[in-house]
Formats: C-alpha cells, sequence, structure tokens
C-alpha cells in the first residue's frame, strides 16, 4: 500500500506542471525608505508591489517563491535560481508593469517562453477579462523572463502588476493596497490553473 502510494506522489509530480515565482528584491537606486500604511505603498515601488503580491499568493497556496536580488543588474540571482529548477518547471515572473501600458486591466502577462499554443489559447480565453495579455515579448531583455525562458530553457512568463505614472524607478510613487490585492488574487487564480494543467 505504501509503495503504491509513493508511485501515485510521484505519477503526480509528473503528470501537472510545477510552477514557483520569481519576484526580485533588489532595487534600482538607492533610497533612505519606503513607506506601507493602510492604503498604500509610497516610494519605489518597482518591485515591492510584486515582492507583496507573491507572498500573498505564496501563502495561500503554498507555491515558493524565488526571491532574487541583482536584476537591475545583470540578472544574477535569476540566473542562480534557474541553475535549481528542473526543465518542466514553470516560472511566474512578477514584476511591476505601468499601468497606462495593460489597457485598465488588474494584471498583464506577457513575455511567454515554452508555452504551447494551445495552453497560451485557454489562458487566454479563460482570463481575458482580467488580465492584458501582451503577445509576442515586452521589453525583451529588461526582465527576468528573458533569463529563465531565453537563456535557461525554462517555461516561463512575466506577470505585471500595475504601478501608476510613467517611470519604473521613480522615488515618488505610489500604489494602492488594493491594486496590489486585485493582482495578488489573480495570480492565484493562474497558479491554480496551471497546476492543474497537464
Amino acid at each position: 500500500m505504501i509503495d503504491t502510494l509513493c508511485k501515485f506522489k510521484e505519477y503526480v509530480k509528473l503528470t501537472y506542471m510545477k510552477v514557483v515565482i520569481s519576484a526580485h528584491f533588489d532595487l534600482a537606486r538607492p533610497i533612505m525608505f519606503m513607506k506601507l500604511d493602510d492604503k498604500g505603498l509610497s516610494g519605489l515601488v518597482d518591485n515591492f508591489a510584486g515582492v507583496f503580491a507573491s507572498y500573498q499568493a505564496s501563502r495561500r497556496t503554498g507555491t515558493p517563491v524565488y526571491l532574487t536580488n541583482y536584476e537591475e543588474l545583470d540578472f544574477d540571482g535569476a540566473d542562480a535560481a534557474a541553475k535549481t529548477l528542473d526543465k518542466e518547471t514553470l516560472v511566474i515572473v512578477v514584476d511591476t508593469i505601468l499601468e497606462q501600458d495593460i489597457l485598465g486591466k488588474p494584471v498583464s502577462i506577457a513575455n511567454a517562453y515554452d508555452l504551447s499554443p494551445e495552453i497560451w489559447t485557454q489562458l487566454k480565453s479563460k482570463f481575458s477579462d482580467k488580465i492584458h495579455f501582451k503577445d509576442g515579448f515586452f521589453e525583451q531583455t529588461e526582465d527576468e523572463s528573458w533569463i529563465y525562458g531565453h537563456k535557461n530553457g525554462l517555461k516561463t512568463f512575466y506577470f505585471g502588476v500595475p504601478i501608476p505614472g510613467t517611470y519604473y524607478h521613480s522615488t515618488e510613487n505610489r500604489v494602492s493596497l488594493k491594486t496590489i490585492d486585485d493582482a495578488t488574487e489573480t495570480l492565484i487564480e493562474v497558479i491554480n490553473w496551471f497546476s492543474n494543467v497537464k
């Protein structure tokens, strides 16, 4: 009986997609502090908005999070994390995206690597009401999806949490907790959907 159970667990591991999250915690510019209050996060919010959404999604789904360093330089953290993952892992890179680029949707998905056209079509059909999908590549070499997908050959895509303004690295930006929470809910739905994809 125990042997059968172990084989079943191995079968489940092999047949369903394994999902992890990657979110960079380094900042593009030196700052003295950021402020979090009951309504939002103020300061250089790229990528703490993504880190907060990743943390919440991980707590509620059990999905591991790789908090990476050096995204603003040469992506060394993502490269090191990628080398610990097997090729069947799907990496959801959670980072920020400018609100103006996602046409009023709560989040965006872009920079998809090694997802079959069938999976991509199903994903778009399921979530088109709440996710802005960018076909092709967006700022192709400027985020971690490039490292996971292009350099290391992993299934991956960019999951963008929207922030206001026209400049990612503004030190005077503010993102509402509602925006982060809404992005978290969608991230959880996407994780759960992929966790049932064979």
